[in-house]
């Protein structure tokens, strides 16, 4: 195409990157770019499938983007309470004393008119429910597939259904056949999809165990992806979920207390910056935004003694 045409040309919709719904990682990254590769990888336990649930909701249940998840692991009942948990805010067996109080949105509206914003009444389960079965939402399960069968179901669901954001959790449990340069390739094939069908492509990988031998922090590096098949050679995008906790160490580097937290580390961006985010993981299935008001329980000494100090 000339370069005068491409000058000429005006982003569309269809082209714009897709709001992950969490505003300083959106601020970051200006969003999950459309017909590329976007990773998010970790070691197990750090939360990778329930940060991809959670984009899940932001963009499908609540921007109401037609979007597709794909499991290679959990089944589709499985996924659907875990995406039911992250709008009401917790599993269905934790007790009703043990869950978060939150304020109604009468008190959120007051203390925003002042400057100062807590977290709004979370949603019943059938709030949940009506939101989900409005929802774009389509959720597959399988299991030793091939990155064939993948893109088959990918043009298959954009076609009939114009989805536009693609999860693809567990890449590890991808048929991959073939020399290593053929395996290579299969990262490829998929970020070749990704661009012909003009959609934004999600995939949770793990990482390899050289992280858990690192002496410090323990934070993983773009190394951490070497023999994933290429997803270090042809994502667009990598980010790593990172809870110090985890590894029982207790503050951030900048000292900040790190129980219920995890760091998004983008370390790719192709289209955007580099850096982290901070979010909050809630109840090991729900990731949201950090924000200091009523995150706490009421009547727990020890956890309102470690809370941050309320900026009212």
């Amino acid at each position: 195409m000339k370069l005068h045409q491409l000058l000429g040309l005006t982003p569309s919709k269809e082209s714009e990157p897709i709001a992950t719904g969490f505003k300083e990682l959106d601020r970051l990254t200006g969003g999950l770019p459309i017909g590329t590769l976007t990773t998010i990888a970790a070691r197990p336990g750090m939360g990778k499938t329930s940060l991809a649930v959670s984009l899940m909701r932001n963009i499908g249940v609540i921007q109401k983007v037609p979007t597709a998840f794909l499991s290679l692991q959990l089944k589709e009942m499985q996924i659907v309470k875990w995406l039911k948990a992250t709008i009401t805010g917790y599993w269905e067996d934790v007790p009703e004393e043990q869950r978060v109080w939150t304020p109604p949105e009468a008190i959120v509206k007051e203390f925003a008119d002042i400057g100062f914003h807590i977290e709004p009444e979370r949603k019943t389960d059938s709030d949940a429910v009506k939101m989900m079965k409005e929802a774009p939402v389509w959720i597959e399960h399988d299991l030793d597939v091939s990155v064939k069968e993948i893109v088959s179901r990918m043009e298959r669901l954009h076609q009939e259904n114009n989805v536009r954001v693609f999860f693809l959790d567990g890449w590890e449990w991808v048929r991959v056949t073939g020399n290593y340069p053929e395996q290579k390739q299969s990262a490829s094939q998929l970020c070749e999809a990704a661009e012909r069908l003009k959609v934004a492509l999600v995939l949770t990988s793990v990482l390899n165990r050289s992280v858990e031998t690192r002496d410090g922090s323990k934070r993983p590096e773009l190394r951490d992806l070497n023999n994933s098949f290429g997803l270090e050679t042809y994502s667009s995008m990598v980010m790593f979920v990172y809870r110090p906790e985890y590894y029982m160490i207790n503050w951030f580097e900048d000292e900040t207390p790190s129980k219920g937290l995890a760091d998004i580390m983008v370390e790719r961006n192709t289209y955007g910056s580099t850096g982290n985010v901070r979010l909050c993981f809630e109840n090991y299935c729900n990731f949201r935004e950090v924000h200091y008001g009523y995150y706490f329980k009421e009547g727990n000494d020890e956890e309102d003694a470690a809370a941050p100090d309320l900026p009212f």
